[in-house]
């Protein structure tokens, strides 16, 4: 499971944004009021909760 993630915010989505860690990009769902406080370029760590389903998994944060 991903509990946290700390990276630099590479693109912000209607209802997702983009997170580079370490040359990876994770996409992760957040909520309106979560991404209206974000930047592109910004630092930032997330608390993210994993749901694993049997043909997904997603990223909350």
């Amino acid at each position: 499971m991903i509990a946290r993630l700390k990276g630099r915010v590479v693109e912000i989505g209607e209802d997702h944004l983009v997170l580079d860690v370490g040359g990876v990009g994770y996409l992760v769902f957040a909520p309106a009021r979560v991404l209206a406080r974000l930047a592109p370029g910004e630092e930032v760590v997330l608390a993210i909760e994993t749901h694993v389903r049997e043909d997904h998994i997603h990223l909350y944060g």
